[in-house]
């Protein structure tokens, strides 16, 4: 038992001793990178995909197929009012102001004999998906011990991003993705003799959608900046010993946190 107790106890040092190393090497990148040039490239288009699968309500079952296809047509809320150039603007701009903020500067500094380096990065953005889908959430609650549930068809639209990310010791493809969905809250209460549903909901719609896109962009920059930290906390600590926690940094607070799933996924 003793024994046992003293192997916890040197894990946890060890533990100690390499979080209070990798946080060095992470200051000592985040020092190096003060004005570190980024060339970034968004791609050309967006592919877009409709995924939804409405159904025709009974009232309209018997009308005609032009009155049942504007029913389904009004019910896409996003993807067919996706402006490619305004939506890649939209997420350029905010990835190269938040680059800012993490000390970086957008400038495109490659020649023909010039390479990625510790100051010199690209940043390219190969391929964006914007997929829209309408899928059923189900929501329960409990009156009098007991519980009701009910399913709620939610409209979704999923943004899938990938990147290229070179510098002089990372050239790795990552990929992300995000949902923009309905807030929707749904309340179970009596009504009479039976219990009803009472559901509220914001519905998502194009403008809601870019202001969403802002918000990823200020992600995507982030996330960007956070796997070349990692990269550069691998290949300088002395011994690997953790490969699933990753470290974020906050450049307005100047702080590190570590986290298991809010980072970029590796392509290999």
């Amino acid at each position: 038992m003793k024994r046992n107790v003293l192997i916890l106890v040197l894990g946890a040092i060890l533990l100690l001793v390499s979080c209070s190393e990798q946080h060095k090497i992470a200051r000592r990148f985040v020092k190096n990178n003060n004005k570190t040039q980024v060339a970034l490239y968004m791609p050309e288009r967006v592919f877009k995909r409709n995924l939804r699968n409405d159904s025709i309500p009974e009232n309209l079952v018997d009308s005609s197929l032009q009155k049942q296809i504007s029913y389904l047509e009004k019910q896409v809320k996003v993807i067919d009012k996706v402006n490619d150039d305004n939506l890649l603007d939209v997420i350029y701009l905010s990835m190269k102001e938040t680059l800012k903020d993490y000390g970086l500067t957008v400038q495109y500094w490659e020649d023909e004999t010039s390479h990625p380096d510790s100051t010199h990065w690209v940043i390219e953005v190969p391929r964006i998906e914007v997929t829209e889908v309408c899928e059923p959430q189900q929501f329960c609650g409990w009156i009098d011990y007991n519980k009701y549930c009910m399913d709620v068809p939610i409209d979704l639209v999923n943004v899938a991003a990938w990147f290229n990310l070179a510098n002089d010791t990372t050239f790795n493809m990552t990929f992300t993705e995000q949902n923009y969905f309905n807030d929707t809250d749904v309340d179970f209460d009596y009504q009479g003799n039976k219990v009803v549903a009472r559901i509220a909901c914001d519905t998502i719609n194009i403008d809601g959608f870019y202001r969403f896109a802002k918000i990823l962009g200020k992600l995507y920059a982030g996330y960007c900046y956070d796997f070349m930290m990692n990269k550069y906390i691998d290949n300088h600590q002395v011994e690997s010993i953790d490969t699933i926690n990753r470290y974020r940094y906050d450049p307005y607070e100047r702080y590190f946190y570590r986290t298991d799933r809010d980072y970029l996924i590796e392509i290999k």
